[in-house]
């Protein structure tokens, strides 16, 4: 939802001679009112309703919805969180344990990988015409990043998808774990590959513990308080 409100919010600020950002910023918030009214559906269905979002996770979209420019809240939402959901949306489609949960991951993945693009070609731009801007979006993906690594920890998401990875709590829990870090891999791997695409080099100044880049060639981490 948080996904839809940040277009939202901006959207009557933009000059209308601006017509294509503002209508692509349009098509995102329907894409996610899609994703929101499915995910919502599927959840209701297995019987036992809707949880709780964990307080990290409302904090990292705090961040978004607070940001007091778009291009921090844009790089915070399409390069790290958007970016991050799009890597567990393809792992979803590989995992699902059903046919119906694969078509929802496929077709959420392609939205959502539209939304990565246009986050991503947008810091491109920025950088092109303005490379002093690079500090500035370091110091907004520093902040990302430093609650990112507190919601990899967090069991609610942690301990499901390991226990999907694996392929159910039948397996051992070794399995589980060793299944989960190859999808954290994956993840943090391509997100650092979207950094380096737009011109922003993340790889030496990651704010992620060390125990979140075992496997991750080149990633180098500042001291996380």
């Amino acid at each position: 939802m948080v996904a839809s409100d940040f277009p939202a919010k901006w959207l009557w600020r933009i000059n209308h001679d601006y017509v294509e950002a503002k209508m692509f910023l349009c098509t995102q918030v329907m894409d996610e009112a899609r994703h929101t009214e499915v995910f919502r559906k599927r959840a209701l269905a297995n019987g036992g309703g809707l949880g709780r979002a964990s307080a990290v996770v409302e904090r990292f979209l705090q961040l978004i919805l607070d940001a007091k420019s778009y291009d921090e809240g844009s790089a915070l939402m399409h390069l790290l969180g958007e970016a991050i959901v799009l890597s567990l949306f393809r792992a979803g489609e590989a995992i699902a344990p059903s046919p119906v949960e694969q078509q929802i991951f496929r077709l959420c993945m392609q939205d959502e990988a539209r939304h990565v693009a246009y986050g991503t070609m947008h810091l491109r731009y920025r950088m092109e015409r303005d490379p002093l801007m690079a500090e500035d979006f370091h110091a907004y993906l520093d902040k990302g990043e430093e609650i990112i690594a507190m919601i990899f920890a967090t069991p609610e998401i942690a301990e499901p998808t390991a226990i999907l990875a694996a392929g159910g709590i039948e397996q051992p829990a070794a399995v589980g774990a060793v299944a989960g870090n190859v999808m954290r891999n994956q993840v943090i791997g391509e997100y650092l590959k979207r950094c380096q695409h737009a011109g922003l080099d993340r790889r030496g100044r990651l704010h992620l513990p060390d125990i979140l880049l075992e496997g991750i060639p080149g990633a180098k981490v500042e001291a996380v308080a």
